[in-house]
């Protein structure tokens, strides 16, 4: 049996199976998917296990790209491991049902079963559970016409223009890295400033875009509060329309954790971004013209150009939040119906519908059991009313929320200082139990997400979150076999993606694929403590103060990191940063043995870190052992390799450093630390003491 799958109101291009693009197939391993539960991962298979009475059904989570929205031929290949049997796996698709797979054998061997994928252009999630008590294995699955992803980084449906590289008559500013500069906080380190009338930065699309994201400053106002304007869009030379933009969720002030008080000097966290549909695609080589317009300067970043699918229609039984009374025109609190459509689907197995526009709430929503569902993040907006505690959560440990699904819509906080004593996540608690957070956007909240555990069990994938006072994504307190992917962030305000084993250890947690811009504080992505936890295949962007691009540390009452912790296939570029408060410097990766020593096994390979603002690696805190680092690329730092009050030893192998403007090493220590050289290194065998 099939069931219907929603796709666009009107699709941007139907390829009636693909004819019209270059057909190719790819192949998906399963043991590289999301397994939970009773879905166990062996070397290069993945098997789905017999369903136990008192145990929850696992699912295998696979992550495609489709160019448009249409019917994909799919391949599953199986065994029933040598016995003559058949086996159900239910399929969903982007959290709807679609069919049963009935995977039947007559004799020992793999088998291949082929059905239509109904995808949708972008990002899909491909989603299977066992039925029946039956023990089937899974080699991989192969589709037909889908799109290869990015190598490292989140594959993004935009396209990026830097307004240094865009056609300007305005000054452009940097490069500068010096903190508390607007150039540091921007990425790339420059921007371009608007002071005078007439002043403008044109963009000249690349190809074709129906929306736009602007990332900008504009001053602040002497009490804090921030100040509104707006940038002239002109499109071709014609006037096209004006963008509101706002310094309101900009610039904090004094010591951690920040104010909004100007008097308490030390300004930081400059930019904001807006956003925008355009009223029709406009086509490759079309020019779109920023002016301010406004008496104060405007300090552009740079532009996203997206293609922005046609909104998604309601499915079969779903409720819709307006059916409860819920105000789409962002005109009255939509609070209390929103709560009311929960309430009834819960109770009644149906899921949450929010349809296009603007719901005003004021505080957060509980979830358990239930999918809450958009039209789309760029349609369906549930934006707060007040400065903390709005966002969709789970339940708190121990008793964590189940089956939560969160597709296609946006959370936007009304957020302008850190409070660290709020509740203040676009979703948090503990969200157990196969639940899923896919392409959702969360912006001007404290956090994006901060979940507490200890639970186990999420997926988290193709979700956007910016403009945050701290961390992107935090898995806080004993979270296993979580997997975070295809997400894209920047502008946090502490690290972009965090686990943080505090009293509990965090364990087989996954960061992949994700691309992390410009934390104004801490880390792209940080580890402290926990057990066999990864980082890999991430773009990471800009650290500006207090942090590298990767972290891995002993600190913060963390559980010592045990077992291998593995950092892989990373690239780093402009990241390491000074210290607020003295002249310690951090480099693109940073090694702290803080709270004791590290003797866990940490594997870093494949790491390309460029143009880093200090060393590539710094070693800190007491003891470092059982680190290995291997097939390093290094280019552009003042060392390879920094060392700070710390005993231990490394190995490092096929390690190649170019443009290093101080020596290869920086240490006062070498007895006390070692840096054992095995084969393939080059470019940094020199060294010497020094206050790096």
């Amino acid at each position: 049996m099939r069931w219907p799958i929603i796709f666009a109101t009107a699709l941007i291009l139907v390829c009636a199976r693909c004819e019209d693009i270059k057909l190719t197939e790819i192949k998906y391993e399963a043991e590289n998917a999301h397994g939970t539960s009773s879905v166990l991962v062996d070397h290069d298979r993945v098997i789905f296990r017999e369903i136990l009475d008192d145990s929850e059904p696992g699912h295998l989570i696979f992550t495609v790209f489709a160019p448009t929205d249409d019917y994909f031929p799919t391949t599953f290949r199986y065994t029933h491991n040598g016995e003559v049997t058949a086996s159900e796996l239910f399929v969903r698709v982007n959290g709807h049902p679609y069919t049963s797979l009935v995977l039947s054998s007559w004799s020992s061997g793999w088998f291949d079963h082929t059905e239509d994928m109904p995808l949708r252009q972008g990002l899909n999630t491909i989603v299977l559970q066992n039925r029946n008590n039956t023990v089937v294995s899974l080699d991989y699955i192969t589709i037909v016409g889908t799109i290869q992803q990015a190598s490292r980084g989140a594959t993004l449906p935009y396209f990026e223009i830097e307004a240094e590289a865009a056609s300007t008559n305005a000054e452009i500013i940097g490069p500068d890295r010096t903190y508390m500069t607007l150039p540091s906080e921007a990425s790339g380190r420059r921007a371009v400033q608007l002071t005078a009338q007439g002043h403008y930065v044109e963009f000249t699309l690349s190809s074709s875009a129906n929306a736009m994201v602007v990332r900008l400053s504009i001053p602040d106002t002497s009490n804090g509060q921030g100040n509104n304007g707006y940038l002239g869009v002109y499109v071709n030379g014609q006037y096209y329309m004006n963008l509101t933009v706002t310094s309101h969720f900009s610039w904090a002030y004094g010591a951690y954790p920040f104010t909004k008080n100007p008097g308490d000097g030390s300004p930081h966290h400059f930019y904001d971004e807006t956003r925008s549909l355009f009223r029709a695609s406009l086509p490759a080589g079309t020019k779109v013209r920023l002016e301010g317009m406004s008496p104060f300067s405007y300090t552009i970043d740079l532009a996203d150009f997206y293609t922005v699918p046609a909104p998604y229609a309601q499915p079969s039984n779903f409720l819709p939040v307006t059916q409860f009374g819920a105000d789409p025109s962002g005109t009255k609190d939509s609070t209390s119906a929103i709560q009311a459509a929960i309430s009834a689907a819960q109770s009644q197995g149906k899921g949450v519908w929010i349809p296009s526009g603007t719901f005003l709430v004021s505080q957060r929503f509980t979830l358990n059991n239930v999918v809450v569902r958009g039209a789309g993040p760029w349609y369906s907006i549930v934006k707060a009313t007040v400065n903390h505690g709005v966002g969709f959560f789970g339940n708190w440990a121990p008793n964590p929320s189940k089956n939560v699904e969160l597709y296609d819509f946006a959370i936007f906080g009304d957020t302008n200082v850190r409070d660290d004593g709020a509740v203040d996540s676009g979703s948090g608690g503990a969200l157990d139990g196969n639940s899923i957070v896919q392409n959702m956007w969360i912006e001007h909240t404290k956090c994006g997400m901060w979940l507490d555990g200890p639970f186990q069990g999420l997926h988290v994938v193709g979700t956007t979150i910016r403009n945050t006072y701290a961390d992107g994504i935090n898995l806080h307190l004993g979270i296993s076999n979580v997997v975070v992917e295809q997400c894209m962030l920047r502008n946090l305000g502490d690290d972009g993606l965090a686990m943080w084993s505090q009293t509990q250890p965090d364990v087989n947690n996954v960061f992949r694929f994700n691309t992390i811009q410009v934390p104004v504080l801490a880390n792209t992505i940080a580890i402290y403590g926990g057990t066999n936890n990864a980082a890999t295949d991430n773009l990471l962007v800009d650290s500006v103060c207090e942090g590298g691009g990767l972290q891995a540390s002993n600190r913060f009452g963390s559980v010592p990191l045990s077992g291998t912790t593995v950092l892989a296939r990373n690239t780093v570029i402009r990241c390491g940063a000074p210290n607020r408060y003295n002249t310690d410097k951090n480099g693109a990766m940073w090694f702290w043995a803080g709270d004791a020593p590290m003797s866990g096994i940490v594997n870093v390979t494949d790491i390309d870190i460029l143009d880093s603002s200090y060393s590539a690696s710094t070693f800190w805190g007491s003891q470092i052992s059982n680190m290995y680092f291997s097939r390093m690329n290094i280019n552009t730092a003042p060392y390879a390799f920094s060392v700070r009050g710390v005993t231990g030893q490394i190995y490092v192998e096929n390690t190649i450093a170019t443009n290093l403007t101080s020596k290869g090493v920086c240490s006062c220590n070498p007895a006390g630390f070692a840096i054992k050289a095995g084969p393939g290194n080059s470019g940094w065998d020199t060294q010497e003491c020094s206050s790096c």
